[in-house]
């Protein structure tokens, strides 16, 4: 068991490690454009990151969770044809969206307080942002790691050199978005590349019903796909709609805090995940008792992690930051606090997501949706942006319970439970 959880704990790390090349990319940001921006620009490009978040399940339909279900059953051919088969998807569903903006779009940027003529940046960026990401997800179960982290840096580097010249020329808020955008495309060449090269990739076009069973697939776990980037965008948009972009960007700025612990919660999922699905289907009560363990150890280490993040955000958010968005420190620990409640319901979905339990999953997710969109926006109305946070809080320990009482029946915890009492008498 010590070598198991040592060597989990070493993967998490290098995980954990990869994924803060990229995360820390927004603190670094964070120094340069809390002092060049005004708090209401960088509130229009968190509302441009949150809404390229919740148009990615729908480019996408949330096929790299497929992927993840469905690696260890196919051979390099059909993983292959998997793998055109997304790309295909997610190009039809961009070149969709990106009409849409067009013919739409002086009525979309009403509704999302947005500037209409950025509108299919939006879009190109959510296509690459997929792209990006689907590999990394080939990359992570196929475990090539050294791939997996250099697309994490080639990304993120190349991103913030060219935010940090276009905003120091004075774009702004556009600057950064096309920064953003420059770094993604040339991260997916890269890692194009690679996959090619490894399994040769042939661009003909798949069959018609590999398409329609993955875009099955896809519609009925939409919510789930919604549940990580729903939340943060219907945040964002009360905010800005009640409360204005210059609170929008306090918002954002403490999110940061958040999404830094978020890192370590993604580096252990990354490990866990591919090792669980090995390990979980198997019958032997050695392989239950290795992944309870592994589970209870995050379930406690969870929230002394939130409190050790929070002790050292207290110390390096007054020189991170730019005087004008000081405010945002008091919001700091609700972050953090949200973070942990959204680390217990992802650790529970992965439970879910190894069984292949897309209903439920996607219930859990539209629970927390809904929930946070209701109790957000009088959260709003009546405590300003910390109720907004609060309000998510409550969400996700919610949805969070609720996946853990359909973890319950799908792996039969009780009548194990009952088992093993019964082979001690």
């Amino acid at each position: 068991m010590y070598k198991l959880l040592k060597k989990l704990a070493g993967v998490s790390l290098f995980y954990s490690l990869a994924n803060s090349i990229e995360a820390l990319s927004p603190f670094f940001l964070a120094i340069l454009l809390t002092r060049f921006l005004t708090t209401e620009d960088y509130g229009i490009w968190v509302l441009f990151l949150s809404l390229v978040g919740f148009l990615r399940p729908v480019v996408n339909l949330t096929i790299q969770d497929a992927l993840k279900m469905k690696f260890y059953e196919m051979d390099e051919a059909k993983l292959a044809a998997f793998i055109v088969s997304a790309l295909y998807i997610s190009i039809a569903a961009a070149l969709l969206l990106s009409i849409g903006a067009v013919a739409f779009g002086s009525e979309i940027s009403r509704l999302i307080s947005f500037p209409a003529s950025w509108l299919t940046a939006i879009v190109i960026a959510t296509y690459f942002t997929v792209t990006y990401n689907f590999i990394l997800a080939f990359n992570q179960f196929a475990e090539r790691r050294g791939h997996f982290i250099a697309l994490h840096g080639v990304q993120s580097l190349c991103g913030f050199t060219v935010i940090a010249l276009l905003v120091l020329q004075g774009w702004n808020w556009q600057g950064v978005v096309v920064g953003k955008i420059a770094g993604l495309v040339l991260a997916c060449l890269l890692g194009l590349f690679w996959v090619s090269k490894e399994l040769k990739l042939s661009l003909a076009l798949p069959q018609r019903a590999q398409l329609l069973e993955m875009i099955k697939f896809g519609l009925i776990y939409l919510p789930t796909g919604f549940g990580l980037v729903a939340v943060p965008l219907t945040d964002r948009l009360i905010i800005s709609h009640l409360l204005g972009f210059s609170e929008n960007g306090l918002y954002g700025v403490a999110a940061l805090f958040g999404a830094a612990l978020f890192v370590g919660i993604n580096g252990f999922l990354h490990a866990w995940m591919p090792w669980m699905f090995r390990q979980v289907g198997e019958s032997k009560a050695a392989y239950r008792k290795e992944v309870s363990v592994v589970s209870i150890s995050f379930v406690l280490l969870l929230p002394v992690a939130g409190i050790v993040f929070y002790t050292v955000s207290v110390v390096l958010a007054p020189w991170l930051i730019g005087e004008t968005f000081a405010r945002s420190f008091g919001l700091i620990p609700w972050a953090i606090a949200g973070t942990v409640a959204m680390g217990y319901f992802y650790h529970n979905q992965a439970f879910l997501h190894c069984r292949k339990a897309i209903l439920p999953m996607s219930i859990s997710s539209l629970t927390c949706i809904v929930m946070n969109a209701y109790f957000s926006y009088y959260g709003a109305i009546y405590y300003g942006v910390a109720g907004v946070v609060a309000a998510t809080i409550v969400a996700f320990m919610v949805s969070a319970v609720i996946s853990g009482i359909y973890i319950v029946y799908h792996y039969n915890v009780f009548g194990s439970l009952f088992s093993l009492t019964r082979r001690s008498a």
